[in-house]
Formats: structure tokens, sequence, C-alpha cells
């Protein structure tokens, strides 16, 4: 029983191979050279379409690769070769084209609508175009160039020496004064007089008491320092609340304002300025002895 068993089995596989034979699936077909070489061209330019963007550049090796594919196809058919790898190519191939259409059809459509966008036309606001800016290119900033300098007038040698004498008697005039100030004797006044007059007839005080060395008498009021301009101020009572004689003393002059108390008799030496600001002022002041 085993052996009828094995026997039809043998029979079995003996007709298979008849018709297999006759079916020609047992004849050998060589592979298509120009097919291998159209699927691995293919395969290639497969891989380099997918990538983004960069894949334009495919199109031609897709398109040389499909050719040979199509072309090793119909040469496979008409030789008996095998035709595994000519279809396979031809796929690979076709599949890279496509896919290297698209991105360059998606790159057509945006550079289409950049060109679109600064072509379009200025926008209009009732009829009228409004103006689109134009981008004005940057200047190259030029060197300040110094002006000339102005050429000073000839000295006149005459007006530079009457110049000159009219500085030196000025110097001369405030030594003057400034000695009077310090060694004497001034005209004598007491602060309410002074300010009785300026206020009476200020042009005849102006004549009597301006551009003079003054000996003023009167209380202090108190001592003001007046930091802007470096100098200090001793203010002596007039009689009027409102009103005092001012006196003014430099930095160098200001240590004897020191002993200086409100309610103190004191008399100060100074140039008489007239009224300033409603105030009798004196300058350059000191305090005599």
């Amino acid at each position: 029983m085993r052996d009828d068993y094995d026997r039809d089995r043998e029979e079995r596989r003996a007709r298979r191979r008849m018709r297999r034979r006759e079916d020609g699936y047992d004849t050998y077909r060589p592979v298509s050279t120009l097919g291998v070489v159209s699927f691995v061209g293919g395969l290639l330019a497969l891989i380099v379409s997918l990538i983004p963007c960069f894949g334009v550049v495919a199109i031609p090796a897709a398109l040389v690769a499909l050719f040979l594919a199509v072309l090793s196809l119909i040469v496979a058919r008409q030789s008996g070769q095998a035709t595994g790898y000519p279809v396979a190519a031809t796929a690979v191939s076709g599949s890279s084209l496509i896919i290297s259409l698209l991105w360059f059809a998606m790159l057509g459509t945006v550079f289409s609508e950049k060109r679109a966008v600064s072509h379009r036309p200025a926008p209009q606001v009732e009829g009228r175009p409004v103006p689109v800016p134009v981008p004005v290119p940057a200047r190259k900033v030029q060197p300040e160039q110094k002006a000339p300098a102005e050429q000073k007038p000839p000295v006149d040698p005459k007006a530079a020496d009457e110049a000159f004498e009219k500085k030196l008697l000025e110097d001369i005039a405030k030594d003057r004064i400034k000695e009077i100030i310090r060694n004497g004797p001034g005209i004598a006044v007491s602060a309410t007089n002074l300010e009785d007059e300026f206020d009476t007839n200020p042009v005849a005080a102006d004549v009597q008491y301006k551009d003079k060395v003054l000996a003023v008498s009167g209380k202090v009021v108190r001592v003001v320092r007046d930091e802007p301009r470096g100098l200090y101020a001793l203010e002596l009572a007039t009689g009027n609340a409102t009103k005092t004689v001012s006196c003014e003393f430099v930095a160098k002059t200001k240590d004897a304002l020191a002993s200086c108390k409100r309610g103190d008799e004191v008399k100060v030496r100074g140039l008489c300025a007239g009224r300033v600001n409603e105030f009798v002022k004196l300058t350059d002041c000191v305090i005599a002895k």
C-alpha cells in the first residue's frame, strides 16, 4: 500500500513537469542587462526626486531611465529575455518622473504668485492711485568739509593802541577803587539814610552815590551765601522791614563775616551799584575798622 502511494506521487510530479515544459517555464531566460541599468538609474532618480524642492533636478535622469526601461522591455520581449528588471525599471523611473514633475509644478506656482504680487497695480482710493513707496538707495555720507577759516581783517595799529590804553586805564581805575575800598576813606553814610535817599529821589541818589566808594554803617540783619556766583551778602537794616542794603563780599574777604551776628553795628566799605532788584547794593565790600 505504501508502494502504491509513492508511485502515484511520482506520477503526479512527472505530469506537473510535463505541463511546465509545455508551458515553457523550465526554459532558461537570460536577464536583460539594459533592464538592470535602467532599473539602477530609475532607482537613483527616485531617491533624488524624494528630496524636498531639490527633486526637480531628477527630471532628466528619470526621463533617461524611463526611456531605457521601455527600450529594455521591448528588446527583452523580442529576444526572449526575462522582463522582470525592465518592468521594475519602468515602474521606478515613471514614479521618479511623476514626483519630480510635482515638485516642478509646485515651485512654478510659488514663483508665479511672487511675480504677480510684484507686478500688482497700485491700489486706488477714490479713483486716484496711491503711490507705492520706492526704496531709495542709501547715499554715501560724505566727510564733513571744514569751512575755510574766516580771514581776520587787518588790525589797525592806532585802534589797537587806543584799545590797549583804554583797557589799561580801566584796570588802573579798578585797582584804585579796590585800594580805596580797602584803605578808605569812602563817603560815609548810614544804611537808613542811603535807603531813604534812593527811595525819595533815585536819580539824585545815583548821581551822588553810584559807582563811588561808600562807607555804610548799620545793624546786621543776616548773612546770605549766593552759591551760583560764589558770593556772600551782608544785609544791613534800613528801618524798613522789607528793604535792606545788600553788601556783597567775594571769597577772599568772606572770613570777616564769620564774627558778624544779628544786631551788631558794623561799617562796610564797598562800591555802590545803585538800586538793583529793589535793593541798594554795594560790591567788592570789606569790613571797615
